[in-house]
């Protein structure tokens, strides 16, 4: 059988396409990735369609349908379609398969770049799929490789909330990769309770960066208590970055500036993430209260190390109007053909 496996959010990693990959290869199949729907994959006897973001569901769709007008048998699934099933069988006739698959969660391989040693998360936070793709409930899994590649994500939703065993095996057998990214980071409320033990433990990775998240005002002292734990070690601002989630939950303009400073303040690295409902389609959704270009000054700011520590808030404020005039003054003198 010829097989299409489509990634639709390339050119992001899409850790379940190549393990799909791997298995069909394995059964004796045809295998090729395809870039959205094209020749190669309409001519083949099946595809089967991973969406990462619901952004890309739009053109998911439209490839999904285009697939099937040309015979192809289809198959979706994904964190996006897991969040908007209705949304992908009202514009294709697909049902969808929602959460994890267990045909292809433990197929082996010693090339992939990402790892997932766990999965769930009790949090249940209201912004996040993670509940809705992988359950409440923490499952620790012994099957596992080490992620190759020069940047290897573990994507764990949380590590710390696994078994101390489990954590002890993972940094054992993790211990030898080069610039590790635990890409979700450790929960800053379970971190502080015990932070010499977590300390000890994973200082033994060779990590790209200790990450943390403030997405909830509740986790404001937490911040705090574990950056200026790792401060003592030696830690400096390039390796402790911290996720912020802008507007989510009424969260305003002048309260999200607030909180990304106030990690400036404590000499860390924010990273701040724009809010997405998950069942938006929209990739630059503008929250409640907010106005368009809000959100991208505040990211070009607080994002971007060299800004935040070389200029305020006021002289970027002025220098981004600046340079967003005179982008619309070079458009406007291109429209009139000049």
């Amino acid at each position: 059988m010829k097989i299409a496996v489509i990634n639709e959010s390339f050119p992001r990693y899409n850790f379940a396409v190549h393990k799909m990959k791997k298995l069909f290869v394995a059964q004796g199949h045809t295998v090729e990735f395809s870039r959205r729907a094209d020749m190669w994959a309409k001519e083949c006897d099946k595809a089967y369609v991973s969406v990462i973001f619901t952004w890309d569901l739009p053109k998911a769709c439209q490839d999904i349908n285009n697939l099937r007008a040309a015979g192809v048998e289809v198959e979706v699934g994904g964190p996006a379609a897991t969040a908007m099933p209705a949304y992908v069988f009202e514009n294709t006739g697909v049902m969808v398969h929602q959460g994890l698959d267990e045909r292809f969660e433990h197929v082996r391989g010693d090339d992939y770049r990402a790892v997932f040693t766990s999965r769930g998360c009790p949090r249940a936070c209201g912004f996040c799929i993670v509940q809705k793709m992988e359950g409440r409930k923490m499952i620790e899994y012994e099957d596992y490789d080490i992620p190759a590649g020069k940047n290897p994500y573990v994507c764990d939703n949380n590590i710390l909330l696994t078994s101390w065993a489990h954590q002890q095996t993972f940094v054992d057998r993790m211990r030898n990769v080069k610039n590790l990214d635990l890409n979700s980071g450790f929960d800053d409320r379970v971190f502080m309770k015990d932070m010499d033990r977590y300390w000890d433990l994973y200082r033994n990775l060779k990590m790209e960066s200790w990450r943390f998240a403030y997405d909830k005002p509740e986790q404001r002292n937490a911040i705090k208590i574990c950056s200026d734990f790792l401060h003592t070690k030696g830690i400096e601002y390039r390796k402790i970055t911290v996720f912020a989630l802008v507007g989510w939950d009424n969260d305003s303009f002048v309260q999200a500036r607030e909180r990304l400073q106030y990690l400036v303040d404590l000499q860390v690295s924010p990273y701040p993430m724009r809010f997405r409902p998950l069942d938006s389609v929209e990739r630059n959704y503008i929250p409640p209260g907010w106005v368009k270009g809000q959100m991208e000054m505040l990211f070009a700011y607080y994002g971007v190390a060299p800004k935040w520590r070389s200029h305020s808030w006021e002289e970027h404020v002025a220098n981004y109007k600046k340079k967003k005039e005179k982008k619309e003054q070079l458009g406007t003198l291109q429209m009139e053909g000049l």
